[in-house]
């Protein structure tokens, strides 16, 4: 008897406390799916929300709203004492922050997503070259949910572009992670249109430089396996060539040479030849070998160009500090702060071209 009680004492207590677990109706609150921060003077924030309007029996529209505070928390109180239903973040899809708050460092803005059980780590981030502000109220998304816009533009160029993978998770994994430092996609508002220009760097939290659009293609070799990006390539005598990526990996080596260490970097890419113009007006047989010869140079020569960019601004996104301190117990942050700019790194590039367009 006591335990047949005792099971009808928890199944009472379960159900009645079922009753005071908030529920939301739709209609009655506010999601907010795109946020954006910026410098408003130069002691106070600017805050930028974006949320649908749900109707009954009617389209749903989106509204824009911005508020004016010293810190992330005060914006969101102000604007929760100017809409009609309690903003909530669960369905928060892109973060933006304005390129000269973000030379101020994004820190706090990025620990208030991560610190709000309701916001996934997937969320995207991007840096916008000029005022996210600006960006969410482009009038050519006025019946249109920018924040969605963005956030798949993003996700469509990571799939099939030039974009190396982002999102929140990452960034605070490369924030936080000794001899690395963090990246995100650069966008910026061009007349009616919203463009990725580049992806900007940081150190720690604060934007330091940027990688322009014609320097991606390689950036995303250096730090993940992709396909299906497509690439222009000048060759010799003018001859140009379209490769599309079937598939590529990177591999970095680390030896110690006199106290210090020194990095191979070994990119393997597997493209398919798209097309073929050469410099002068006349058929041309393609030669494989060739193209893949001058190929592996231009992609030589332009990895090195970017890790000269990467010491000369003491950034280093490939995570060389990183790889290092797996190989070498006796790692020492202060050191390798004092190498990096002047570490020696060698590439060696692979190409083998498996289709011409023509013959598999």
């Amino acid at each position: 008897m006591v335990r047949v009680y005792t099971v009808w004492l928890i199944l009472i207590l379960f159900l009645s406390g079922c009753t005071f677990l908030p529920t939301n109706i739709v209609n009655e609150i506010d999601m907010s799916q795109g946020v954006g921060y910026d410098l408003a003077g130069k002691k106070d924030l600017k805050g930028t929300i974006v949320f649908p309007i749900f109707k009954r029996d009617k389209t749903s529209s989106t509204e824009v709203r911005t508020a004016i505070g010293k810190s992330s928390k005060e914006i969101r109180t102000i604007l929760n004492n100017e809409t009609r239903y309690p903003l909530v973040s669960g369905q928060v899809r892109i973060a933006l922050y304005g390129k000269r708050l973000a030379e101020k460092g994004i820190n706090d803005f990025v620990d208030t997503l991560q610190r709000d059980p309701s916001i996934g780590s997937l969320v995207q981030m991007a840096i916008v070259d000029g005022d996210s502000n600006e960006l969410f109220k482009m009038k050519k998304y006025k019946n249109e949910n920018v924040s969605i816009h963005v956030h798949d533009l993003l996700e469509h160029n990571m799939e099939f572009g030039l974009l190396p993978r982002t999102n929140l998770h990452t960034f605070l994994f490369q924030q936080f992670q000794i001899g690395q430092d963090p990246y995100l996609p650069l966008i910026k508002k061009e007349k009616d249109n919203i463009r990725i220009t580049g992806m900007a760097l940081f150190k720690y939290d604060q934007y330091v430089t940027s990688i322009p659009m014609e320097d991606l293609f390689i950036f995303k070799t250096l730090v993940e396996k992709s396909r299906n990006t497509i690439h222009q390539f000048i060759l010799e005598n003018n001859d140009k060539v379209v490769l599309e990526t079937l598939g590529s990996k990177v591999n970095y080596k680390v030896k110690i040479v006199q106290g210090r260490p020194e990095f191979t970097i070994h990119l393997k890419m597997r493209p398919r030849l798209q097309e073929f113009a050469p410099s002068k007006k006349q058929r041309m047989t393609v030669d494989k070998k060739k193209i893949q010869k001058q190929v592996e140079k231009i992609l030589e020569k332009n990895a090195l160009k970017l890790v000269t960019q990467f010491q000369k601004n003491h950034v280093d996104p490939l995570g060389l500090g990183a790889k290092y301190k797996e190989h070498f117990r006796g790692f020492n942050e202060k050191k390798w702060q004092m190498y990096y700019p002047n570490v020696k790194v060698h590439v060696n590039a692979d190409v083998e071209i498996r289709q011409t367009g023509i013959i598999d």
